[in-house]
């Protein structure tokens, strides 16, 4: 049980740095939505602090249009709005309470929404680019004697105006308004005293007041939210802007369709997740080492109660095994005494043997087997410790011992080295070899006789083998012969017959007939010329020195020695000038000569063109030059005969059959190959394997 739990312990170690990371990120999850719960219900009460705050600034500018919607000046020019000096008036009281006030302008509106006068205070700001005027005129009809706060859009400026208006009243009814355009920004100064964003937009979602990064706030900011949701099933939204994480919230204000934005900042709220889940894990860590060192200090006393079983239980088997081996063993002091000897030791000796008390020496007798043994027995005894060296002579040694009885046995002898706490000593394998020798013996005795049986047959192999070959010759000349004598047997009748005839010509004193007679006894005589020349070809000589050769320029001289017999052949030859084999020109351009030959012989038997195709591959350090034509071929079954002399396909009197036996031969005498194969289509290829030169 304890080595199982030592097993598992790399196991324990990392279930437990897995239940940290999950500790960690459970606590940490839990933490942040806590914190992100509160932080949402604070953004509800500081949202809604703000919309109070908001109102209130608003009602300021409520009362500010209405200060002039009475004035006497303002009703005389509604009532005659082609008075410049009025309009002058008009226009000096509205640019005084622009700087009352702290607005940005003033203006006086016709009914229809036309602009008759304003504070001009800014410069570049048109009324007419922010608001039409059909809808300042519809909104005035709407709202007639009531507040009205409005807002414009310029879409060339991407940006937006707020007028706070009040109707004016003459006795025709109603004659226009006073407009004021308003400001808020002084709402952010109060309200950016934290990390959080406060964002307000007008009915178009254009952004007209922000607290702090405005300027990273784009159009459809709105859009790029996430919606979440929270343990308890609250809704939010979360905005990410310049690297960071805002938990917004929105109200909108129906009169004004406005809306307040608020974007609680979360970063804080990760560290401090963090913090407590950091906090977390370190106590639960702490409560795990402590688990873990009490479980070790467990194992540890469980481990050294084991530790002493396996002792006892070793020293009981060791003890066992000891008593019951095939082996004798013997145990040695450091002076080469005999302190113990096992069970099969004592009966190598015999029972009755004393062994305990004396040196191994007294039973070793002095013979050349024993004479390292004994040199090692005597250094022990002399106080000298053998080196390394020394002592590995003495494994599996061969060695004679002597039993009580005084008799001898050859044993396999081993001395190895042991070392104890505070002692030194030796072990000492013995092992019985007497029934091994006496096999060994045997066994060379019958080897001897095994050896004398097999010289017997490989003499009277030898000398079968030579019967053999000298009957294989004599088949070889005989057939040699029976060929020759038919080949020379045919012309020597034909030779007799001319000659009998061209005789009787002569007397006849026919001489044209005479002289044709002896033309066709010529050519009788040219066979026998050939075929003796031939036969004398297979005896030729190998060269004695193989010079580099041009292949493409032995090829054309055997085609040039052919004439008009390859008149009419047609040739692929695919040879570079420049390649070239180690070979004697005069045997390649015969080989040659014979492919050719025998390719044009068999075209012309079967009545087609000739065609040739000769082309080389490179393999190492040899060029094989690939032969091939359009012949008939030869059968799968007399292929392997091809080479052998006087073998031939040809019809009695038109070939020999030597043509390719000697172009093998002489392949052969220029280290090469001559060699016959079918490609995929069946057809004759001839090889010719040379060195590269």
């Amino acid at each position: 049980m304890i080595s199982q739990f030592r097993k598992h312990r790399l196991s324990f170690i990392t279930l437990g740095c897995a239940l940290l990371t999950l500790l960690f990120f459970g606590v940490n999850t839990i933490a942040y939505q806590a914190l992100i719960i509160d932080k949402h219900s604070e953004g509800q009460d500081q949202l809604l602090d703000y919309v109070i705050e908001l109102r209130n600034e608003l009602k300021n500018y409520h009362i500010l249009p209405f200060a002039l919607a009475d004035n006497p000046t303002l009703l005389a020019f509604m009532g005659s709005p082609q008075n410049t000096n009025l309009k002058q008036r008009l226009q000096r009281q509205l640019e005084d309470l622009t700087h009352v006030s702290k607005t940005q302008d003033w203006f006086i509106l016709s009914q229809k929404g036309d602009l008759l006068v304003s504070s001009e205070q800014s410069p570049h700001f048109k009324l007419s680019d922010y608001f039409n005027k059909e809808d300042l005129s519809s909104v005035l009809k709407e709202q007639q004697g009531e507040y009205i706060l409005i807002s414009g859009y310029n879409a060339e400026y991407n940006q937006s105006a707020h007028l706070v208006l009040a109707p004016v009243y003459t006795a025709t009814g109603l004659a226009g308004a006073v407009a004021v355009r308003i400001n808020v920004s002084d709402l952010i100064e109060r309200w950016n005293v934290s990390d959080d964003l406060v964002v307000m937009t007008d009915q178009n979602n254009l952004i007209f007041l922000a607290s702090k990064l405005s300027r990273l706030l784009v159009n459809n900011w709105l859009e790029s939210h996430t919606d979440v949701q929270f343990l308890n099933r609250t809704r939010a939204q979360i905005y990410h802007l310049n690297n960071e994480y805002f938990l917004l919230q929105n109200v909108t204000l129906d009169d004004l369709k406005w809306q307040v934005h608020y974007l609680s900042n979360l970063n804080g709220i990760q560290k401090k997740a963090q913090n407590i889940a950091f906090i977390s894990l370190g106590v639960f860590a702490l409560v795990f080492l402590f688990w873990l060192y009490r479980r070790e200090r467990a194992l540890k006393i469980a481990s050294k109660l084991e530790n002493e079983l396996l002792i006892a239980d070793s020293a009981l088997r060791q003890r066992v095994l000891i008593e019951n081996t095939h082996v004798g063993l013997l145990q040695l002091t450091k002076r080469g005494e005999i302190s113990f000897v096992n069970p099969m030791g004592l009966r190598y000796f015999g029972e009755r043997a004393q062994l305990n008390g004396h040196f191994l020496s007294d039973f070793l007798p002095d013979c050349s087997e024993n004479q390292i043994a004994l040199s090692f027995i005597t250094s022990l005894q002399s106080y000298k410790t053998p080196d390394a060296a020394f002592t590995s002579t003495l494994l599996e040694r061969e060695v004679v011992l002597q039993k009580d009885n005084g008799q001898t046995f050859p044993a396999l002898l081993s001395i190895s080295s042991l070392e104890w706490s505070d002692s030194q000593g030796y072990l000492v394998t013995l092992i019985n070899i007497s029934k091994r020798k006496k096999a060994e013996l045997n066994l060379l005795d019958a080897n001897s006789r095994l050896e004398e049986r097999v010289l017997e047959r490989t003499n009277a192999l030898e000398v079968a083998q030579k019967e053999l070959l000298r009957t294989e010759k004599l088949a070889a000349i005989g057939q040699m012969s029976t060929a020759i004598a038919h080949e020379l047997n045919q012309p020597l009748t034909g030779i007799r017959t001319l000659a009998y005839t061209a005789e009787l010509l002569l007397k006849r004193q026919d001489t044209e007939q005479a002289l044709k007679t002896l033309m066709d006894l010529e050519s009788l005589v040219v066979r026998m010329q050939k075929l003796t020349s031939e036969l004398k070809v297979l005896a030729y000589r190998r060269p004695e020195q193989l010079a580099p050769t041009l292949i493409r320029a032995s090829l054309d001289r055997a085609i040039e020695n052919l004439g008009d017999d390859v008149h009419d052949v047609h040739w692929d030859i695919k040879l570079s000038p420049l390649d070239s084999v180690l070979a004697e020109p005069t045997r390649l351009e015969r080989i040659f000569s014979n492919l050719i030959s025998n390719s044009v012989q068999a075209c012309t038997e079967q009545k087609i063109p000739t065609h040739i195709q000769v082309c080389l591959t490179l393999k190492n350090d040899r060029i094989t030059i690939n032969y091939q034509d359009n012949g008939p071929g030869i059968d799968k079954a007399q292929l392997t005969h091809i080479f052998e002399p006087f073998f031939t396909t040809k019809d009695i009197g038109k070939g020999l059959g030597l043509g390719l036996a000697i172009s093998a031969n002489l392949a052969k005498d220029m280290n090469g190959t001559l060699q016959a194969c079918h490609n995929l289509d069946s057809q004759l290829i001839f090889r010719l394997t040379l060195l590269k030169a």
